[in-house]
């Protein structure tokens, strides 16, 4: 197998279990939203504590606390903690479809930090996306009422915008930089859920033996972050674009057809605007692609 199949095959199983994940949380029932949340921080930590020295990754750690990036990771760090934490609430309070909507407008809402933070010029032909992905959420606003606009779904694609702008600046490695990340968050999110009445030991014990599927969130949380790591380096951006679109289609799949959540007329209206937005994107980025080679 060539590397760039090797790369492409990674990044289609990144995508993949990113998109499959609904299905894994829905796995314990018998836990909250804000446990699920603690169990994945605190299996994750110790998944990367056993990963970064094997993987010679602890002096790069060493190196972060030494200069300003720490303060960069900080804010990251709670950046991706509050993805975490809104995604499995939605997930298990059942808005699988509203979270497969935030990562269907994250694309163009990169687009718009880009433009926003980074002064990187949006295309004349990039404007039409990024006004029928906003036309789809200000619809459902409208037809929905104040109650039916898509907070989850916003509050999904924003922070991980935000944490992908400032992963971006601070060029620290995906292993290590997750690594301090958690590690930064675990603590003061642990002291918070502690105060709520959550227990670490008493979660576990109530599953039984699905304490050891549990036990793997450390692994699925990891694994796709380092095999997506290991794709964007090999492969083209407009190729890593299309795979990217796997994980908010499987979510959508997955809350419409596996676990039957309704969906509103507006929310297919909106829906319709949001996914007409990201075809044009694409053939966009397509069409400029093929341009740009024929002048060479």
């Amino acid at each position: 197998m060539s590397e760039g199949s090797k790369a492409l095959l990674a990044a289609i199983i990144a995508f993949s279990g990113w998109g499959l994940f609904p299905i894994y949380w829905k796995f314990f029932p018998e836990l909250s939203g804000e446990s699920l949340f603690m169990q994945r921080l605190f299996w994750s930590l110790l998944t990367l504590m056993i990963i970064i020295p094997l993987t010679g990754k602890f002096s790069t750690l060493k190196e972060i606390l030494k200069d300003n990036r720490k303060w960069w990771l900080m804010l990251s760090a709670i950046f991706i903690a509050s993805n975490w934490l809104a995604y499995i609430y939605a997930v298990t309070s059942g808005h699988i479809i509203e979270a497969s909507m935030g990562y269907f407008l994250n694309p163009l809402i990169n687009v718009l930090v880009g433009w926003l933070f980074l002064k990187e010029k949006l295309r004349k032909l990039q404007w039409p996306a990024v006004l029928l992905a906003l036309t789809g959420v200000v619809w459902i606003a409208l037809t929905a009422g104040l109650e039916g606009v898509p907070w989850l779904a916003l509050f999904l694609s924003i922070t991980f915008a935000f944490y992908g702008l400032i992963r971006k600046v601070t060029h620290v490695g995906s292993l290590e930089g997750l690594g301090f990340e958690t590690a930064i968050v675990f603590i003061p999110f642990l002291l918070w859920w502690f105060f709520r009445g959550g227990n670490l030991s008493s979660d576990l014990h109530a599953l039984g033996w699905k304490q050891w599927i549990l036990a793997l969130s450390g692994v699925i949380t990891c694994l796709p972050l380092v095999l997506f790591a290991y794709s964007t380096r090999r492969l083209k951006l407009q190729t890593l674009g299309f795979t990217q679109y796997l994980s908010p289609s499987l979510k959508f799949i997955c809350g419409w057809a596996i676990f039957k959540e309704q969906i509103s007329v507006e929310r297919w209206q909106g829906f319709m605007f949001i996914w007409a937005a990201l075809i044009w994107y694409t053939l966009e980025g397509i069409l400029r692609s093929k341009h740009f080679k024929k002048s060479q």
